[in-house]
């Protein structure tokens, strides 16, 4: 319990910068943490990560799996020029993710950051709020590269 009012202020966060994701899961933790229901070794919460992650390209593939998205389809959509440059952009995009996940798992105090970036984004500039791991992604590719440029 000692880490609750931190995941309540990313709670506040989340709902004043109308971050659907961000609320529901701090506050399902926030009730797990109430309950006694949260898991305490690093592997097990490593592994939740993964399920939320499996969980997350498996919504990707329910049109796919539900005759929604023919092969096909695919194929004429990946053949224009939006295509084929939303193909590698989508490419980008994993490996962003996936430096993503592994920013927010080597420094957990990124995600209030991240918060209140997408709040001033969505209240003073009129932007949409993003999910985590884009936000994490894009972070870690301008950690690493400011990194890089600084440390000659």
């Amino acid at each position: 319990m000692k880490s609750c009012p931190v995941v309540f202020f990313i709670f506040i966060l989340g709902v004043l910068s109308k971050n659907r994701m961000i609320s529901i899961s701090s506050g399902v933790l926030l009730v797990f943490s109430y309950l006694g229901f949260l898991p305490k070794s690093v592997s097990t919460q490593n592994m939740l990560i993964e399920v939320g992650i499996v969980l997350l390209v498996m919504g990707v593939l329910i049109p796919l799996s539900t005759g929604e998205l023919s092969f096909c389809d695919l194929y004429k959509s990946i053949i224009s020029f939006e295509g084929l440059v939303s193909f590698f952009v989508g490419i980008f995009a994993a490996v962003m993710a996936r430096n993503g996940v592994v920013l927010m798992k080597d420094t957990p105090g990124i995600m209030t950051s991240l918060l209140l970036g997408s709040i001033i984004g969505t209240a003073f500039f009129d932007g949409i709020p993003t999910g985590p791991l884009v936000a994490a992604g894009l972070a870690a590719f301008f950690i690493k590269f400011s990194q890089r440029i600084f440390r000659h």
